[in-house]
């Protein structure tokens, strides 16, 4: 049964000078669930997999993570550094807006348009299936799911930007808990601006037999150069014979601002 992937080879988003997805200069909020009281927001570098401390979290939940506007600048040089050290056979390598939406990664077909844009097409599905970029081989990178530290420095959970828990739990999972209808965000930054529009419709097994369904992806972004907003809605739930409940329609979109029902949810990993 196909779950959810979490591919980062270097990872986040932009788009044209049109209303799109641009973020703001920083992330705020406050932890809808915080119990473990002050601490420190942090990640792990993509190039070095040092640890890098993101933020801070006060004693009532509320925090700020600042996003440096020459963010893919600093990982490009990172990487330049980490490449001279590294053995002839180890390459890093980027994402792509266009590798970043396919719709199926060993399926896909690509088709360059008289107007300079791509279209990609893929096989083995039973309805219309193809996704159109423009500047569709710009590098998109951005923030993963940032990790929670108690005062002492020991990571205790993960945060989501969810509008209900459930889809924070489901996303914690891998994919393996039961999905809701809902959605949740994630921050890129895109070196350039593009566009990436289109559908997904691709045949899943469930794994109970033959039982399958359409596991379709909308897309519809319009990304800005720098960082920007991107809002995965949970659209549609499949329930299988065994009464597990899985994403079968899901449509990404950008936003040009936090939605009010936002929540930041922190799941712990113990």
């Amino acid at each position: 049964m196909k779950t959810l992937k979490n591919s980062i080879i270097v990872l986040v988003m932009s788009a044209f000078t049109i209303v799109g997805c641009k973020a703001q200069n920083s992330i705020t909020g406050t932890i809808t669930n915080n119990n473990k009281g002050e601490g420190s927001i942090m990640s792990f570098d993509m190039v070095t997999r040092e640890k890098i401390v993101l933020g801070e979290i006060d004693k009532d939940g509320k925090f700020n993570i600042p996003l440096d506007e020459n963010y893919l600048t600093i990982i490009k040089e990172k990487a330049k550094k980490a490449q001279e050290n590294a053995s002839n056979n180890w390459q890093i390598e980027f994402k792509t807006v266009a590798k970043t939406f396919l719709c199926d990664f060993n399926n896909e077909n690509i088709e360059y348009l008289d107007d300079g844009t791509e279209k990609i097409t893929y096989s083995g599905s039973t309805k219309k299936n193809e996704i159109e970029f423009e500047n569709g081989e710009a590098i998109i990178t951005g923030i993963p799911d940032p990790n929670l530290t108690d005062k002492d420095g020991n990571i205790v959970s993960v945060l989501y930007a969810v509008n209900q828990p459930e889809v924070a739990n489901w996303l914690f999972s891998y994919g393996q808990d039961n999905a809701v209808k809902g959605y949740y965000l994630q921050w890129f930054f895109v070196e350039d601006g593009a566009t990436a529009k289109g559908e997904c419709a691709i045949p899943t097994y469930t794994g109970v037999g033959e039982e399958n369904y359409n596991h379709i992806t909308i897309t519809n972004l319009n990304l800005q150069k720098g960082w920007n907003i991107i809002k995965y809605t949970i659209a549609e739930i499949f329930t299988d014979s065994n009464g597990k409940t899985t994403p079968s329609t899901i449509e990404i979109t950008c936003i040009p601002e936090l939605p009010t029902d936002v929540q930041w949810f922190s799941v712990n990993v113990e």
